[in-house]
């Protein structure tokens, strides 16, 4: 089950694995900067759901202005596969929450956007499991070339990832659900990502452990 998939002669001499060292030292030439692009949409919301005026359809500008500059987002990224995929999903959960946060003229419909992904990749990730290809495998498969002739897409500590993440985002999005019962949008949308600490942490243990299993692996492929 956990074996490399590929022979053994196709194992490189080391895993090509992203450096955090170089990172401490301040060297960030290999970072991608679109990633903040992706707090855009939080800032034109914050703005615009704060300063426009109130008469003037306050609510519908910020959550239109909001989902253009997630479009605008969503398209610059050129990621492909299945980063892409859940990429989609996440646009589609934007598109989804604009439409019944115009609807309903409520801020917090939209804002609540952020519950729905915790659901839904929640359920992503226990379906992943299911058909045999858990959503960190694959990711980190994918994100990291260097991996795949050393760690099975099925590998046990892949499983065990997949299914942490996926507790991890459903007790997220309780934990969501109760923050905007009690805090106004604006309020919401800042208060709900105290949690995202958490998340980069655990993103940093996985790529801890994933790189610990990955030099076993090599370790352990025969010569």
């Amino acid at each position: 089950m956990n074996r490399p998939e590929e022979p053994p002669e196709a194992v490189p001499e080391a895993p090509n694995l992203p450096n955090f060292r170089k990172l401490m030292q301040g060297d960030f030439s290999a970072v991608d900067w679109r990633i903040f692009w992706s707090g855009l949409p939080l800032v034109v919301f914050l703005v615009l759901n704060s300063f426009w005026p109130e008469d003037l359809w306050r609510t519908q500008v910020a959550i239109v202005a909001s989902f253009a500059a997630s479009t605008w987002v969503f398209a610059t990224n050129r990621d492909s596969g299945v980063i892409r995929f859940i990429t989609v999903l996440g646009f589609v959960v934007v598109a989804g929450s604009a439409v019944v946060g115009l609807a309903a003229d409520s801020a917090k419909a939209f804002a609540a956007q952020n519950i729905y992904s915790d659901f839904l990749v929640a359920a992503v990730c226990l379906a992943s499991v299911a058909i045999g290809k858990p959503l960190v495998g694959a990711v980190a498969r994918e994100s990291i070339p260097a991996l795949r002739p050393l760690m099975d897409p099925r590998h046990r500590l892949f499983v065990i990832l997949t299914l942490v993440f996926m507790a991890y985002n459903i007790g997220t999005g309780i934990f969501r659900i109760f923050l905007l019962g009690e805090f106004s949008a604006n309020e919401y949308v800042i208060v709900s990502r105290i949690t995202s600490p958490i998340s980069i942490a655990f993103f940093l243990a996985c790529y801890f452990t994933i790189k610990r299993a990955a030099g076993i692996s090599q370790e352990q492929a025969p010569t």
